[in-house]
């Protein structure tokens, strides 16, 4: 698994004649290295990742083990790792082994305040028995055997290694369908084109200059690699998902908005100028038939355009845009009891998307959307943001949950039958 991960190591150590059998480990299992003394590293700005670093805690023997703390601490402020680093992990390689956990802390308080990139993982190795045997063999063993009571480094370590080779896969599995080197340029950007068109379904007439296509077909390799992740995932240790409970539960709706904005709505690289399915706007005039009468006066009026992709993808199918209206509204702790005060509660109301973050908002939000707010509207009238205010475009996953439940409620005919 580790081995898998390190592509590149740094030591820093004070003495160079406890690093030999180090360095030639890491050469057999042919990682790079670097290696530096607590002098010779004040003069280096890595532009780069590395993935593990390898640590003497006592960079200088005549100071407090505080002290060299600190200075540790600015040598990943200001030198190693900065604020965009990238992924990484930690080894103490050190005989004061005591004193990791103050490390621990201290770099703890760092990521707090968000001064660096914060390491995946930090353990200890002392490094004293393997120097006096000259035997480094079971060093990575032992690194994964320190990480076996890490869960969360263990699984994003495993996750990653695995996405690096679906990576690979993706790429090689596409490029390789290119007839040959010669037009191979030209092919690619055909085949890029026609992908980034098939992700919303756009019409090569409703391109304009300003509209990111070439975002659209960066999703849509998103897509296929989620394909090969979800076909090359194997199983793994069930340790990793056997906790029940959270150390602050408080932090816990801040963390599901973030991870449900993840899976649900796409907030980067839309655009006001072309109207795609999926879009939420933000209704800017105080008079809409989108307005929904449930609709708290402090809360955020929307409209979600439900076009069916297959009629915006045909030309002539689709005149004018399908709306319907909504709001969002901070997502309170009893939020069942919310909407019974709003009298939200009827199968007309969508109001399963909780809680969920929105740019414009500070505060976890739910969105409600009134299927009874329903109606078009001209294209250009929803491109001038002094009407409509482009906020999100809903994912795949949400827009067919979305469209699902509406054609069920607006599907629904009843039957008049006269019971004797």
């Amino acid at each position: 698994m580790i081995t898998e991960f390190i592509n590149r190591v740094v030591i820093i150590d004070n003495k160079l004649a406890e690093v030999d059998g180090l360095k030639k480990v890491l050469q057999d299992h042919d990682i790079v290295y670097e290696f530096f003394s607590p002098t010779t590293v004040n003069d280096i700005n890595f532009k780069k990742n590395r993935q593990l670093i390898f640590l003497d805690l006592s960079l200088d023997d005549s100071k407090s083990m505080t002290d060299n703390i600190a200075q540790i601490r600015i040598l990943f402020r200001d030198r190693i790792i900065g604020k965009d680093f990238g992924l990484y992990g930690v080894v103490v390689w050190s005989k004061h082994q005591e004193d990791v956990g103050l490390l621990k802390e201290k770099v703890q308080e760092d990521r707090n305040t968000k001064a660096y990139t914060s390491p995946l993982f930090i353990i200890g190795l002392d490094k004293t028995p393997y120097i006096t045997a000259m035997n480094f063999d079971t060093l990575f063993t032992d690194i994964e055997t320190a990480l076996n009571g890490d869960v969360a480094a263990t699984f994003f370590l495993e996750w990653s290694n695995t996405v690096n080779k679906a990576q690979s896969k993706t790429i090689d599995s596409i490029y390789s369908q290119i007839p040959d080197y010669k037009n191979s340029n030209k092919d690619a950007a055909f085949i890029f084109r026609t992908l980034a068109k098939n992700y919303t379904g756009i019409q090569e007439s409703e391109i304009t200059e300003d509209y990111p296509l070439h975002i659209d077909a960066f999703k849509s390799f998103d897509d296929l690699l989620h394909a090969e992740l979800i076909g090359d995932q194997k199983a793994t240790n069930k340790s990793l998902v056997t906790q029940t409970s959270f150390s602050n539960t408080g932090k816990l709706p801040e963390i599901y908005s973030y991870i449900n904005s993840a899976i649900l709505i796409d907030t980067n690289n839309i655009t006001q100028n072309v109207v795609i399915p999926g879009n939420v706007y933000e209704i800017k005039e105080t008079e809409s038939i989108f307005i929904s009468d449930k609709a708290p006066d402090q809360s955020t009026k929307i409209v979600f355009e439900i076009t069916p992709p297959c009629d915006f993808s045909q030309q002539g199918k689709r005149i004018r845009a399908r709306l319907i209206g909504g709001f969002l509204i901070d997502k309170q702790e009893q939020y069942q009891e919310q909407l019974k005060k709003l009298k939200c509660t009827a199968d007309c109301f969508y109001k399963d998307v909780y809680p969920i973050k929105v740019p414009t908002q500070n505060n976890p939000q739910a969105l409600i959307l009134d299927f009874r707010c329903l109606g078009d509207e001209d294209d250009s009238n929803l491109q001038d943001e002094s009407k409509y205010k482009i906020l999100f475009r809903a994912k795949p996953k949400l827009f067919a949950d979305i469209i699902q439940k509406f054609s069920s409620h607006a599907a629904r005919l009843g039957l008049s039958v006269i019971h004797g």
